[in-house]
């Protein structure tokens, strides 16, 4: 019996060292890369393989993070953002075949001859013109009133410009899409996006919020730009991007959130039935409902990656493996992305065999 009991201690004492070896390997990754603070996650269907979060809530603070910290995920908002819109076409508010201009007639160009509908906005396959939070807005503009009603004025403003050009993969990659189909479903549900979003969380028990962490609270995670200066501001346009990429979100529950995913497709998410999970994450080639999609020797992955106002958040789904990856950090910068692949490498070496 005590020489089980020794065995039993010698290998829980090994697999501790393991894992803090391991773990000593991504924080140093982070310090070389610059990250001031740093969330990881892997998951399956159901369990959560790793989680962790390292460093400071900003630069030079001694103030440690937790699981409870927040990170802007950026253009990752806009899975959740086609995941209400299937929520809303399943409970018949809505049809994806619904056109933009019959909602807003009055916003219609001669520019825009033919109608944009909801699921073409949001799979990226309308030519319009390019919209991101550092889109040149002219000062004689005036987009004031609500965050919904400056969102339509954007909107209206955007519709009479030239388009972007179809990319190799013949898609338009326009934020404005988002922001379009944001204001249909705020129209065919009598409810703000920010109502949508409040009753997601609530339905999934979890808490999206809206901007950057720490301008609702100071003790939160900060942004930060290419010069490691923390960002105390929040950028105008990004209120009016909301759909298209301005949530925020702990680790653990935006885990949850993209665990429902892999639940989901196995017959057994929140909310969604199965065939509208795999219509979300495979229904179109190259781009689907928030995610970027290929097919590869290693089999089916989905991906995106969020970059705004000081934040990267990446997320990274593998049907076959039943597995996703999760990585969030707060500095945008060319240095901190090139970590961040370089941790993802790390996790798909030690999980995805």
């Amino acid at each position: 019996m005590k020489k089980e009991i020794i065995i039993i201690l010698i290998f829980l004492l090994s697999f501790n060292v393991k894992a803090q070896v391991f773990s000593d390997k991504i924080d140093s990754i982070r310090t070389q890369y610059q990250i001031p603070a740093l969330g990881v996650a892997v998951l399956s269907s159901d369990s959560i393989l790793e989680m962790n979060v390292y460093g400071t809530d900003k630069i030079h603070s001694d103030s440690k993070i937790g699981l409870k910290n927040r990170f802007h995920i950026g253009s990752n908002t806009k899975a959740v953002t086609s995941f209400i819109a299937a929520d809303l076409v399943s409970k018949g508010k809505i049809s994806w075949e619904t056109g933009f201009f019959s909602l807003f007639p009055e916003l219609k160009t001669t520019q825009n001859e033919a109608d944009f509908t909801l699921i073409n906005l949001i799979n990226f396959k309308t030519p319009l013109t390019s919209f991101s939070y550092d889109t040149e807005i002219p000062e004689s503009l005036q987009i004031t009133g609500t965050n919904q009603e400056q969102r339509y004025k954007i909107a209206k403003y955007l519709l009479g410009k030239k388009s972007v050009n179809k990319n190799e993969d013949n898609l338009y990659l326009t934020n404005l899409g988002y922001v379009l189909a944001g204001l249909m479903l705020e129209k065919a549900s009598h409810k703000s996006y920010n109502l949508l979003v409040d009753e997601l969380s609530k339905n999934l028990g979890i808490i999206f919020q809206f901007g950057s962490p720490n301008l609702k609270d100071k003790m939160q995670t900060y942004g930060h730009d290419s010069q490691l200066n923390p960002i105390n501001t929040e950028n105008v346009k990004l209120n009016w991007l909301l759909t298209a990429g301005n949530l925020n979100i702990s680790l653990p529950d935006y885990s949850l959130f993209i665990q429902n995913y892999l639940l989901g497709i196995k017959g057994k998410g929140k909310i969604l039935k199965q065939n509208v999970f795999d219509m979300l994450l495979f229904g179109f080639p190259k781009f689907s409902f928030g995610w970027f999609n290929m097919t590869g020797d290693k089999g089916n992955f989905l991906q995106n990656f969020g970059n705004a106002n000081g934040f990267m958040s990446s997320v990274t789904i593998i049907k076959e493996k039943d597995l996703a990856i999760v990585i969030l950090g707060n500095v945008s910068s060319d240095r901190a992305q090139e970590g961040i692949e370089k941790i993802f490498e790390v996790l798909e070496k030690k999980y995805y065999k």
